[in-house]
This record gives structure tokens, sequence and C-alpha cells, in this order.
């Protein structure tokens, strides 16, 4: 039973994608760069990705983490736009988030894994919040430190940073906007003309 009436069923069918480097390269541009390896992380550990494992491919409509609305309220949900229906990976049909838009996704993402106390730039740090509060599955308790599959989630993140730090940094070209140095002398001109008067 979904936990969002109010929203619009959308087609499961609108799949859409971004490249690796794109999402690393969007979200270099935020303040809080663990906060930003944090959410690059939990989309290598929940997209599905392309063939050739460059880009990330969405359950649906911008949707790269699994954001689910069957099975409670988020906090922050105004990015979502609707839902749709698609069966996980454990073959059981869910109700999924849909977002407008990449921007709308890693808001809410930054939102949301801030408050879950997410650091991206420890291993082990994300490693234990993504088992406890973001996957949670039933049997967390058992996935402490030194579990095989604690370190299958820590090889995820190991990975996912290496991707990260492999992505250029977009670089800003500093630098005069020439139609500003008009300003001055328009101004010097109206000054002038207007003295004649």
């Amino acid at each position: 039973m979904t936990s969002y009436p109010e929203l619009k069923v959308l087609d499961p069918g609108q799949l859409t994608y971004i490249t690796l480097t794109d999402a690393a390269q969007k979200l270099k541009s935020l303040p809080d760069q663990c906060l930003a390896k944090a959410i690059f992380a939990v989309m290598y550990a929940e997209a599905a990705r392309t063939k050739d494992r460059k880009s990330f491919k969405s359950a649906g409509h911008y949707n790269y983490s699994g954001i689910q609305t069957d099975s409670g309220r988020w906090k922050n949900d105004k990015n979502f736009v609707g839902r749709f229906s698609k069966r996980d990976v454990s073959g059981k049909v869910r109700e999924f988030a849909a977002f407008k838009n990449h921007t709308d996704f890693f808001n809410f993402m930054a939102d949301r894994l801030k408050a879950k106390g997410f650091n991206g730039c420890n291993a082990d740090q994300w490693t234990d919040t993504y088992i406890q509060k973001w996957w949670s599955p039933a049997a967390k308790a058992q996935y402490k430190k030194g579990s095989k599959k604690y370190q299958d989630k820590k090889d995820i993140y190991n990975g996912a940073i290496k991707r990260y730090e492999e992505a250029p940094n977009v670089t800003i070209k500093k630098g005069i906007n020439k139609k500003l140095l008009l300003i001055p002398l328009i101004l010097f001109a109206a000054y002038y003309l207007n003295k004649k008067k």
C-alpha cells in the first residue's frame, strides 16, 4: 500500500541515465565533500549500471537510490513528483518515488544522508551507516565489522570512491566579462551628454 496516495501514479518505464563522471562532477560542486562522496557511494551501491559500466541507470524517473514510497513517509519529500511500481532486486513489486530531474534527486539525497549522519570520507563509518540506516536489512545486527557482508559493502564504497576521484574536477574559468567593461564607458557618455544639455 502506498504511503503517498496524493502523488500521481506514473509510467514505470521512464528510465533515466547519468554517467558516473557527470554524477561525480555535479557532486564535486557541493561544499561538503564528505557528504558528496557519501551520496555517490550510495548511488554506486543501489543503482544499476549500463553494460559499459559508465552510466548509472535509474529504477525510473531519476531515482538512483531505491527511494521507496510504500514503507512510510520521508522527511523533506517535497521533491517527489509522483510514484511508480516496479519489481525490486528480490522480485517483489514495490513502489518508488519519482523526481523531476537530477538536481531534485541530488538535493533530496543530500538532505537525507546528512540527517542520517553519513560520512563519505571514512570507509568504515560510511559502511556502518549504510547497513544500519539505509540498506537496513532484517538481519542488520549480524552485519557488523568483520563479517563478509560488511566487507562486501565496504568494497562497494572503496570502488565508488575510486571512480569518484577519477572524475575530473569542474573548473570555472575566472575572467572579465567584456560587456562589463562597457558599463563605465556608457555611464561616462551619459553623464557627459547630460552635462552638455
